[in-house]
């Protein structure tokens, strides 16, 4: 498995970039979701970045700040094992939406495309148009050879990953929130060398994952 080490501060100046990106296309949420966990880092992000531009947005509703919510959803059980999407909670619940609102749905990547498409679908269904429901990601997986692509994709993305069905599994470490799935090696260089402090309250991660190691 090759898999990358993303630096939260790279995904922080990215989100800015992708927020702006955002404003320029003229979509101005009113309600953003995040996707948890994954989500949060870069929703947090972009959310800040609309709460300030609220006041000077030419699309803004008047003395209607943008609600930034939350949803529990899973479909991965651990590193590169997939499972069904569940979904456990809204902190805002799609029932409340109304026609017209324009709604941004963040998460981290797009993978197998599974948890997006199964929020996304529920979004819809409450009757906001696809043209009001924006997707945006950090990292967009696109598998080009995949013979059925799933309906929805995102319409924004930090980075694009042109990827075969055959291609070796690529993972992304997001270390902005991440910690599960490390070996003793990817403690040492990622996390220890920057603040060798870490090891002391890290070391339940490090024995718990002496399968890793070996």
């Amino acid at each position: 498995m090759k898999k990358e080490f993303l630096q939260f501060d790279e995904i922080r100046d990215n989100a800015i970039k992708l927020a702006h990106r955002i404003y320029n296309d003229g979509f101005f949420p009113d309600v953003i979701y995040v996707s948890l966990r994954g989500g949060a880092y870069l929703g947090n992000i972009i959310s800040e970045y609309f709460k300030v531009v609220h006041d000077t947005a030419p699309s803004c509703k008047a003395g209607r700040p943008v609600y930034y919510a939350a949803v529990v959803a899973r479909s991965y059980t651990d590193v590169a094992k997939s499972d069904q999407v569940k979904v456990d909670g809204w902190t805002y619940s799609p029932d409340y939406l109304r026609v017209g609102d324009k709604v941004l749905l963040i998460d981290d990547i797009f993978d197998s495309g599974k948890t997006i498409n199964h929020l996304a679908q529920i979004i819809l269904d409450k009757g906001i148009p696809r043209n009001d429901l924006k997707i945006a990601v950090h990292d967009y997986k696109y598998f080009y050879d995949k013979k059925e692509q799933l309906p929805i994709h995102p319409d924004y993305w930090c980075r694009k990953h042109d990827i075969s069905i055959n291609d070796d599994t690529y993972w992304i470490h997001y270390m902005s929130h991440e910690l599960m799935g490390l070996t003793e090696i990817e403690l040492e260089n990622n996390y220890y060398s920057r603040d060798p402090n870490l090891k002391e309250a890290m070391h339940i991660i490090t024995d718990g994952n002496d399968d890793l190691r070996n």
